[in-house]
C-alpha cells in the first residue's frame, strides 16, 4: 500500500514539474529573449539618424555652433551653480521644524529669476543657431526640435531642449 501511494505521489510530482517547466516565461525572461533583436534594431535606427545629422550641417556651421555652445556653457555654469545652491537652500527651508514661509517664498522667487535667465540664454542660443541655417536646414532643424531629437545630438542645442526648464520642485537642472 505504501509503495503504491509513493509511486502515485512520484508520478504526480513529475507531472507537476513538467507542467511548471512548460509554462511561458515571465515578462523578464521574455524581454531577455527579445532584447538582442530590439537592441540591434534600435542601434541601426540610431546610426541612421546620427549619419543624417552629421551630414545636416556644413563644417563651418558645426564650428560656429560649437563656439556658440561653448559661450553659452560659460554663461550657464554660474547660473546652474546658483540654482543648485538655491534648490539646496529650498530643501533646507522646507524641511525645517519651524518653516519660515516668507523665506521659502523669497527663495522660490530667486529660483524663478535664475530659471528665467537660463531660459533667455537658451532662447538666444537657439535663435543664433537658426540664424546661420539655410531655409531647408531651418525646416529640418525645427522638425528635429518638434520630434524631441534635438537634445540627443551634440551639434544641436543641449541646454533646455531635452531636459527643459525644471519646476521649483525639481532636483536637477
Amino acid at each position: 500500500m505504501k509503495t503504491r501511494v509513493l509511486s502515485i505521489l512520484m508520478v504526480a510530482a513529475i507531472f507537476l514539474s513538467i507542467a511548471a517547466i512548460a509554462q511561458p516565461g515571465t515578462d523578464r525572461n521574455q524581454r531577455n529573449q527579445n532584447g538582442p533583436v530590439k537592441k540591434e534594431m534600435m542601434m541601426k535606427r540610431k546610426a541612421i539618424q546620427n549619419n543624417n545629422r552629421q551630414n545636416f550641417f556644413t563644417e563651418e556651421q558645426k564650428e560656429a555652433m560649437k563656439t556658440i555652445h561653448l559661450e553659452t556653457a560659460k554663461q550657464m555654469k554660474p547660473l546652474k551653480n546658483e540654482l543648485g545652491e538655491l534648490q539646496a537652500r529650498q530643501e533646507t527651508l522646507t524641511t525645517a521644524n519651524d518653516a519660515d514661509l516668507k523665506a521659502i517664498n523669497k527663495n522660490i522667487d530667486k529660483m524663478a529669476e535664475v530659471k528665467a535667465e537660463v531660459a533667455k540664454i537658451v532662447a538666444k542660443q537657439h535663435q543664433d543657431f537658426r540664424a546661420m541655417l539655410s531655409d531647408e536646414q531651418l525646416i529640418k532643424f525645427d522638425n528635429f526640435k518638434k520630434k524631441g531629437r534635438v537634445g540627443e545630438n551634440k551639434d544641436f542645442i543641449k541646454h533646455g531642449m531635452k531636459r527643459g526648464v525644471k519646476t521649483p520642485f525639481s532636483r536637477g537642472v
